[in-house]
């Protein structure tokens, strides 16, 4: 019998058929509930994780468990890297996988701001009288980027060589070599809010960065001026945001957060300045194909060819199992 892997959420047809081709058996596919983990990370070799959170506690009775692949590049939203260390099982991600369908929905998002767009359509659509409002050229504009890993590189070259704006960024972990001539770096945070005309934030949703950005930048920033979240819920105070939108301090905002999921900050969707897309924007069909197929890659490596990872994330602190 083959190595057994368990996905709570499928990946792509074409990879399930890929891991089936190589001999690995399949257990409790789209069976997701906390009874169906209970049962199945217990007998796994492998768990693909996608929507799901596994506990230290549930990482505990994974005897065999040798790996924990995350389908997209949140993997904080997946496990604790420091509690699958301990336990000796390799936690690896997908960095290449959604970049580009992400960085196209925050352009998207954008656009739907600067443009005026969710106001007009619903205006149109109660059949009242559409005053036009002035809308904010992104040619010439100040985009700032928070954050420069594959998504905000991605987006950043979109806004650029696509509509002419201007993109400053903060990022003290990139690595200068991979900044293009075309991208100023500032050396705060504080200087992105202060001077951009939209903020996009990109920067991983760890537990450390809790409510980072906060009424102190909100305070910085234009009162013309946008932010706009495709990255992670915990990394913004939600009433900080919701202050500055109810009193006008910034023009508006955009996130793509499910707020079913965080009702912290249900609040926002009552705002007229706010636009919400529910943890969409990673969607497509190419990024569905390209995540899979990164996860069977990765679960072949370390099982059939048993080497590390090439994505792996939890290093530190990584006791082997004997």
């Amino acid at each position: 019998m083959g190595y057994k892997i368990y996905m709570p959420k499928a990946i792509c047809d074409h990879g399930m058929e890929v891991l089936e081709q190589r001999g690995f058996t399949m257990i409790g596919t789209n069976q997701g509930t906390p009874e169906d983990l209970a049962r199945y990370v217990p007998e796994a070799d492998v768990v693909v994780a996608r929507t799901h959170f596994f506990s230290k506690e549930l990482l505990a009775t994974a005897k065999h468990l040798k790996l924990l692949e995350v389908h997209g590049v949140g993997y904080q939203d997946h496990v604790v890297c420091k509690d699958a260390a301990e336990l000796g099982i390799y936690v690896a991600y997908s960095p290449f996988g959604n970049f580009n369908t992400v960085a196209e929905g925050a352009l998207a998002l954008t656009l739907a701001l600067t443009k005026h767009i969710c106001d007009y359509n619903s205006s149109v659509r109660r059949q009242e009288h559409v005053p036009a409002k002035m809308a904010l050229e992104l040619s010439g504009a100040t985009v700032g980027l928070l954050g420069f890993g594959n998504i905000a590189s991605c987006f950043a070259q979109k806004l650029y060589y696509g509509m002419n704006a201007k993109i400053i960024a903060y990022s003290p972990t990139t690595d200068p070599g991979r900044i293009p001539s075309y991208v100023s770096m500032r050396e705060t945070m504080d200087e992105v809010f202060a001077e951009a005309d939209i903020v996009s934030l990109h920067i991983p949703g760890e537990t450390s960065y809790a409510h980072m950005i906060n009424a102190h930048h909100f305070s910085l920033m234009k009162p013309t001026a946008y932010f706009i979240n495709t990255a992670r819920d915990i990394l913004v105070d939600n009433d900080a945001l919701y202050d500055a939108l109810l009193n006008h301090r910034i023009a508006g905002a955009a996130a793509d957060v499910n707020y079913a999921e965080h009702p912290g900050g249900q609040k926002l969707l009552a705002l007229d300045n706010f636009i919400n897309t529910p943890h969409a924007m990673a969607f497509s069909d190419g990024s569905l194909e390209r995540s899979g197929m990164n996860c069977v890659r990765e679960i072949c490596r370390v099982m059939l060819d048993k080497q590390e990872p090439k994505y792996w994330v939890n290093r530190d602190g990584f006791v082997p199992r004997g």
